[in-house]
């Protein structure tokens, strides 16, 4: 008989929880009771990442497994697809965020950034959440301009962004703030489509209409539903990776040493901050056999990227905290830009800042999916 383990939901004991399962592949149930196979080795990981058998369509899950319920415009998307369909899309929507845009999306970033750090008091001891005030506007902002969104719905937009990078599971006003961020931004999106067939911009969306207009590949809910996924792929990591560095470097003793050596210390730092433990749940299309246990077609499997990235066998291989192969985080290059221009100059622009609360009093989301703070309270000027 299989052993089943709980997967907990506890931001601070997520690293030790997810090594422990490190060795033969397991049961698992997650919150709710759904049950899953979870694997955490590194050599494991990287292999199933890019393995066919498993699909992240979710049409293969054998347990009625229906995601998050998104309108219609939004649900066939690059998270839920696979093959030569994924492929279509994802080829027009690489290159935004590819090292070769590096130079746009980097000249965004940076003015962006500024302006956000520009709004921030410049003294003063008041406490300041800087997940609000800097963590979700800049990756929200960024995407938006490089989508065409105008200048004037940008209030908006951050509104949305925040709704949907800090919702709580066990609040009903949380969950209809996200319900009224995502009906917000689908429409938005789709009066933006139309707008943009008759008056292009230099952005995303224009070029994809006009992309899809001459190949005839892409209708209006895949433009739609490839436009909010930029937006979620640009904005979850960089929020709570951003939010999650500067959380402990307020708490470090080494903080000054670890920001002036930032080039060899950042990425040790991302991969302890990855918000989330779990690369997106994947489904058996045939019978296999993993580790020593069957999963049979349809059976949920979870490839855990903290047991992957902790494993000592991983022997300085490359992190996979945004995957590996096919469904490679699209947003991975705009989560770097972001990290490197938000936590060092926060701290350059701030050197006193500290943490207006302790250490322990920090809340983080009650997610298996998702480790982010909720708030990130600060001082910039401690009296």
């Amino acid at each position: 008989m299989v052993e089943t383990t709980v997967i907990g939901t506890s931001a601070r004991t997520r690293w030790d929880e997810h090594a422990a399962w490190r060795g033969p592949v397991r049961r698992a149930e997650l919150p709710g009771g759904q049950q899953v196979w979870v694997v955490a080795g590194y050599d494991e990981v990287a292999t199933l990442l890019a393995d066919p058998r498993l699909s992240l369509d979710k049409k293969h899950a054998s347990d009625g497994y229906t995601g998050f319920a998104l309108p219609p415009a939004l649900d066939r998307n690059l998270l839920n697809m696979d093959g030569d369909e994924h492929h279509r899309i994802r080829k027009l929507a690489g290159p935004a965020f590819s090292r070769r845009s590096s130079g746009s999306l980097r000249a965004a970033v940076a003015r962006t950034v500024a302006a956000v750090f520009a709004a921030l008091p410049e003294s003063g001891s008041e406490t300041i959440d800087l997940l609000t005030a800097v963590c979700v506007p800049v990756p929200a902002l960024v995407i938006g301009e490089l989508l065409g969104i105008p200048a004037h719905l940008h209030t908006r937009l951050r509104e949305a962004a925040t709704a949907m990078v800090t919702v709580d599971a066990a609040s009903k006003a949380s969950g209809q703030r996200l319900v009224a961020a995502i009906g917000w931004l689908t429409a938005t999106f789709a009066t933006l489509v139309e707008s943009k067939r008759t008056d292009p911009g230099d952005d995303l969306l224009s070029g994809w209409i006009h992309a899809g207009d001459i190949e005839e590949t892409l209708t209006e809910d895949e433009l739609v539903s490839l436009a909010f996924l930029m937006m979620l792929a640009g904005l979850e990591n960089a929020v709570h990776m951003c939010s999650n560095i500067i959380a402990a470097l307020l708490t470090s003793d080494d903080a000054a040493a670890t920001l002036a050596a930032w080039p060899t210390s950042r990425g040790s730092l991302m991969e302890r901050a990855n918000p989330l433990p779990f690369a997106i749940r994947r489904f058996a299309v045939t019978d296999l056999i993993l580790g020593e246990h069957p999963v049979s077609a349809g059976d949920t499997v979870l490839l855990t990227l903290f047991g992957a990235d902790s494993d000592p066998a991983r022997n300085g291989r490359p992190s996979l905290m945004f995957g590996r192969g096919p469904h490679y985080c699209l947003g991975a290059h705009a989560t770097d830009l972001v990290v490197d221009a938000v936590v060092p100059q926060l701290f350059v622009r701030h050197p006193r800042v500290q943490l207006a609360v302790a250490e322990s009093a920090l809340e983080y989301r009650t997610s298996w999916r998702s480790h982010g703070l909720v708030t990130l309270p600060v001082l910039l000027t401690p009296r």
